[in-house]
């Protein structure tokens, strides 16, 4: 007898001891107590962590100094918003939407009216209580509990007015466990706005 032929019967011999500790019969007692651990949330990555679109990132680190906040801005997603009719590119959507978070307080339920409102600013504030809103709204920006997203078509953190996402560019954000909506149009003919839950 060769020896390959040796081993290819010691194989074949072997094969039934091998088989049952690789895997168990298949029945309705082993589906039962076989555990199916439950799906762990994924980690929110930051601007520095390079796990969302590098254009939002340095956007976010370059130009706001913002570093910490969570982040779900996804490649994929920004090449498929950018197959929609736009005047402008995604990077210019957010930086319209985050100028916008930073300065529009004409909506009452806009972060930096709320900022405003928490500081005891009049109505008309001064320029050094908005100086003063915006460092306190960009230091809760910058905590690692704060959260940035893209808005998917049909997905979850649907803007509250309804706002399409195939008309406008919209961002997803929660400050301070508040939600808040940047619309940023696509046509370029409205300008950018924020606004929240009441």
């Amino acid at each position: 007898m060769k020896i390959s032929a040796m081993i290819s019967a010691a194989a074949f011999t072997l094969a039934p001891a091998y088989a049952a500790a690789w895997a168990p019969e298949v029945n309705l007692e082993t589906i039962t107590v076989t555990e199916v651990p439950a799906p762990v949330r994924a980690e929110i990555s930051g601007p520095r962590d390079g796990q969302n679109y590098s254009g939002a990132e340095e956007l976010l680190i370059k130009e706001f100094a913002v570093t910490e906040i969570g982040l779900d801005i996804p490649e994929s997603e920004v090449m498929r918003q950018t197959s929609y009719d736009n005047a402008f590119c995604f990077e210019h959507a957010l930086r319209l939407a985050l100028t916008a978070l930073l300065e529009d307080h004409s909506d009452r339920t806009s972060p930096l009216a709320k900022e405003l409102a928490a500081i005891g600013a009049p109505e008309k504030p001064s320029k050094s209580d908005l100086k003063r809103a915006r460092q306190r709204l960009l230091e809760a920006l910058n905590r690692r509990d704060s959260f940035l997203s893209m808005v998917h078509p049909y997905k979850q953190y649907q803007p509250l007015n309804g706002e399409l996402v195939e008309k406008n560019w919209v961002f997803f954000l929660r400050l301070s466990g508040k939600s808040y909506w940047a619309v940023v149009d696509r046509s370029g003919e409205k300008p950018a706005y924020v606004y929240g839950m009441n």
